[in-house]
């Protein structure tokens, strides 16, 4: 056989051995790290320098290596680009559609935050609100904060149960249900308030921790804002936030009147105003629920809650989460107001400088939580149309596509946050110019104490709102057992620094137990929802 026609046989042989060889090697080691890994396994597999010549055409060893790893490397990418397509497959609209999505439900999450900064507002403006008051002493003040945060404490879990149930009603079209178990919450939780408030009383009678004068003040503040924060829960389980701040912006105009106009007093205007308040907000979700049942007449159709036993084990992770949130926010307050030096002079006093820095940290964190309202929005609005497309064969495809949107959310909360962190900072840093004229303004800058606070409290809020981002996905899909676990170990790692900060450093240093206990929530949700969005059509179709 002529030599040139022996060479033209060869390189179809040869070629195909290199192709075999770059198939075996890939078997073996996958997408490899380096040239020098492919040119090992090839010499694990036998092949010597005179073989890679003779068999593959190649001068050496590493000669092959470098072809074969070029393979695999074009292999891989051709791969990524088809997978790529395909996980475009799950994508609803563009750019348009997701700033439009965007600045919607951001819209809506500031609207819940309004009635939080109307207080703030008023507070600039007429220098009191439903519960502060700029010319409170310290006595005053602490009696009206410990009723406000109790308040927050024992209501926390019915409120986080009033939103499950009634979401849930609401999300399958029955008001009536939804009504039924607002009552049946309300039956339980109103009750329990002023038990409570005497149980609190009888201890106090027993255990002076404060005058009879002082705890029988902050008892009222606790009942009367009990009762708007469980009336104010149902509205915004049904989405009707915008009533809330109505209800809070009548209540404060109610104040505004009792003190400028009719001489009530601080107490009675502000006792009245949350009344007022509170019944506006309970008025128009009683007309709410009344008008949709009877425009779907389900009032015609017989229908009951479930069982006791069935409804508590529906609802009692959601009611230990909430219980231990809202605790778990004014935890750093409780150590920090209970520390010295000097020592309090009850078992917990108010101290202004803290609270300034707490407060001013409050503002980022109202900023930044209304982006979750477009992050579990957008999740929900997707998660039905991905599941139609996603056929048995794409099932990883449909979780790779929302293990993207899950790292796209983290990455808009870092952007939001940072931004609010800032714009807080200095929009109330640049009231400064006006502190020669206002002697309040003076006074929130006067104490070092204050920026500390600041600083630290909204690094702690930022880990914690990237907590709540995770929480919200899982409660989405059922899982609050994913959640409650984690807040009930952060509660306790917030807790334990908090105490062991303030008594050895100082007392500003019980924002630290804040700081550590939301990073013990992220990093426990994170490590939860990397595993909840790896295997997302499970939980998707396990959740009901």
């Amino acid at each position: 056989m002529p030599e040139h026609d022996q060479i033209q046989l060869e390189r179809p042989a040869k070629a195909e051995a290199v192709q075999d060889i770059t198939e075996r090697v890939y078997d073996l080691i996958g997408n490899p790290i380096s040239k020098w890994a492919v040119a090992a396994t090839i010499e694990s597999l036998g092949v010597r320098n005179v073989d890679a010549k003779t068999d593959y055409g190649y001068d050496s060893v590493f000669d092959l290596g470098n072809e074969v790893y070029n393979r695999i490397k074009k292999k891989e990418k051709e791969a990524a680009g088809d997978a790529e397509e395909d996980v475009d497959e799950f994508k609803f609209g563009g750019i348009g559609r997701t700033l439009k999505l965007f600045a919607k439900h951001y819209t809506a999450g500031m609207v819940f935050s309004m009635p939080m900064l109307s207080q703030i507002i008023a507070i600039i403006v007429f220098e009191y609100a439903l519960w502060a008051w700029f010319d409170f002493n310290e006595a005053q003040a602490t009696v009206v904060a410990l009723g406000t945060m109790l308040s927050f404490i024992l209501t926390g879990g019915f409120i986080q149960t009033l939103g499950r149930l009634v979401s849930k009603y609401k999300g399958e079209g029955n008001y009536y249900l939804a009504a039924k178990a607002t009552i049946a919450v309300m039956k339980i939780g109103i009750p329990f308030v002023f038990i409570s408030a005497l149980v609190i009383f009888g201890i106090n009678l027993i255990l002076p921790f404060y005058p009879q004068q002082l705890i029988i003040l902050s008892m009222i503040y606790m009942v009367l804002i009990s009762l708007l924060l469980l009336s104010a829960s149902v509205l915004f389980a049904t989405e009707q936030r915008f009533m809330i701040l109505m209800g809070i912006v009548s209540g404060t105009i109610f104040v505004i009147f009792g003190m400028d106009f009719a001489g009530l007093g601080i107490y009675l205007s502000q006792w009245l105003g949350i009344l007022t308040a509170t019944v506006i907000i309970s008025g128009y979700a009683f007309i709410y629920y009344k008008l949709k049942i009877r425009s779907l007449r389900q009032e015609l159709f017989k229908q009951s809650l479930p069982e006791g036993e069935v409804s508590y084990y529906n609802t009692y992770r959601y009611f230990v989460y909430g219980f231990c949130y809202f605790t778990f926010l004014f935890m750093d307050r409780l150590m920090a107001w209970s520390a010295g030096p000097p020592p309090p002079e009850y078992i917990i006093w108010f101290n202004t400088p803290y609270e300034l820095g707490m407060d001013w940290a409050l503002i980022s964190l109202v900023i930044t939580i209304a982006m979750l309202e477009y992050s579990v929005h957008s999740f929900s609005l997707n998660l039905i149309p991905a599941q139609k497309k996603a056929v048995i064969s794409k099932l990883k495809l449909f979780n790779r596509f929302f293990r993207r949107f899950y790292i796209k959310q983290i990455l808009l909360l870092l952007v939001v946050g940072g931004i609010s962190i800032l714009i807080t900072y200095y929009g109330v840093l640049s009231l400064r110019i006006f502190e020669n004229e206002v002697p309040e303004i003076s006074d929130f800058f006067a104490n070092p104490m204050t920026f500390k606070v600041f600083w630290l409290a909204s690094i702690g809020y930022l880990f914690l709102i990237y907590g709540l981002l995770n929480s919200l996905f899982f409660f989405t899909l059922n899982r609050p057992e994913m959640v409650m676990y984690s807040m009930i170990g952060s509660l306790f790692v917030n807790f334990i620094t908090g105490f062991l900060c303030s008594r050895i450093f100082g007392l500003e240093y019980a924002v630290i137990g804040l700081i550590a206990g939301s990073l013990v929530f992220g990093i426990s949700t994170g490590i939860l929802a990397k595993r909840f969005f790896k295997h997302l059509d499970y939980f998707y179709y396990s959740a009901y």
